[in-house]
């Protein structure tokens, strides 16, 4: 009997390709924001980037927690617990390890010497700033995300070793998810289930400011519990889509009032702010969630709707997602510090910083990442060299018309 070929998400594998590119323009965006003062040492800043950078902090990483729910569901229902872990390890621990002991060093010493005035790399080893980065997990920077993820696969993969195949925890949360669908067939009822949604954000965020010690680390170097359960909801969102194929359907079967909502999210951007009273901090915590989560819903249909197909871009663009979300950060700080010297207009800055920072990671990519094997395998977390030597390029996937 011949087997059934997996099934590929192309439209969620753009999604997350896409948003990953993004995170370029999000972290150019914070060289020039009043908000980030502490970014480089550019003196031009202009509210326009507040505007940008806090608009993509609303959809971007949950996305990101979205997909990785879900891609951990489909993995571990082909895969052993053990098979599971290090595909994982592989795909997600190498690569966070390579990137911490490296460009982020790098970019830590950048901004030591430029605060304190001080050259020479081992002065900064020697001093108390290096170990004050490694203890108090600043050392992840942007990969703050990955750290979370790992935890949450971790809990995945026991979850999914403990519960046998048929238990009742199980059933259960297949026969929620599938009554979920069901319940989501009318637009009004998708409206009142963003509206639980979000209410389900906003407590998971009020109970974990109650528990004593959320905003410590856990361990010197890891996170708080604040921070680790903060993008949770997403995640198990996204793990009940991959074990329902009927909610998957309905979270992103196309809506025509969607875009509407997303544009007016993107727009007032809620956020809770400390002069704020308690009743009308929460109001604004739970604006806020409900924007996140129009906003990544959204995202899902649009690409779901019009990147469904395969194609070589989206291939391409699926390959060098993760090269240009590890690799980006520290060229953003290092092109935005050469920058500092000239006055040129502020938006010509951000575009030239925007787009040197992201052809680097192509040029990365494509003549290291794409060639090498070892340097796939530490910073992709992939064995697979001989194969993607075989598959098109940059050019070639962006030349050649797609497939009818």
């Amino acid at each position: 009997m011949a087997k059934t070929a997996k099934p590929h998400f192309h439209d969620i594998d753009g999604a997350r390709s896409v948003l990953m590119f993004l995170s370029v323009a999000l972290h150019a965006g914070t060289v020039y924001a009043p908000a980030r003062p502490w970014i480089t040492g550019n003196a031009e800043r202009h509210d326009f980037f507040d505007w940008l950078i806090f608009g993509f902090h609303l959809f971007i990483t949950p996305t990101f927690f979205f997909v990785g729910g879900f891609f951990a569901v489909m993995l571990l229902s082909r895969r052993t617990f053990g098979d599971f872990l290090w595909n994982r390890f592989l795909r997600t621990v190498i690569p966070l390890v390579s990137i911490a002991v490296t460009l982020n060093m790098v970019e830590h010493y950048l901004r030591w010497s430029d605060n304190s005035g001080l050259n020479g790399f081992s002065a900064w080893v020697a001093s108390g700033d290096f170990a004050r980065v490694w203890v108090s997990g600043e050392w992840a920077l942007h990969l703050w995300f990955l750290v979370s993820l790992v935890s949450m696969f971790i809990l995945a993969g026991v979850v999914h070793k403990v519960l046998p195949d048929q238990s009742a925890p199980r059933r259960t949360a297949v026969w929620l998810s599938d009554a979920i669908a069901r319940l989501l067939k009318k637009s009004w009822a998708f409206a009142l289930f963003l509206l639980l949604l979000a209410g389900a954000n906003t407590a998971n965020f009020a109970v974990a400011s109650l528990m004593p010690g959320a905003y410590d680390l856990i361990l010197p170097g890891f996170q708080s519990w604040y921070k680790l359960v903060s993008e949770f909801p997403f995640f198990v969102l996204g793990a009940m889509a991959a074990l329902s194929p009927s909610l998957l359907k309905r979270l992103f079967q196309w809506r025509s009032w969607m875009p509407y909502a997303a544009a007016l999210a993107i727009l007032f951007q809620p956020y809770a702010q400390p002069d704020q009273g308690q009743i009308e901090a929460m109001a604004m915590l739970f604006a806020n969630q409900l924007a996140i989560w129009v906003l990544v819903l959204f995202i899902l249909q649009f690409f779901h709707r019009y990147f469904a197909d395969p194609s070589p871009r989206t291939a391409w663009l699926a390959d060098c997602a993760l090269s240009m979300y590890l690799f980006h950060h520290c060229l953003v700080y290092i092109y935005g510090r050469m920058l500092v010297p000239v006055d040129w207009p502020i938006a010509l800055e951000f575009t030239i910083l925007t787009m040197a920072a992201a052809g680097t990671v192509i040029a990365v990519h494509e003549l290291l990442v794409r060639r090498h094997a070892i340097v796939r395998l530490l910073f992709n977390g992939k064995t697979d060299i001989k194969m993607v030597r075989k598959q098109p390029g940059l050019w070639a996937s962006f030349a050649r018309r797609s497939p009818a």
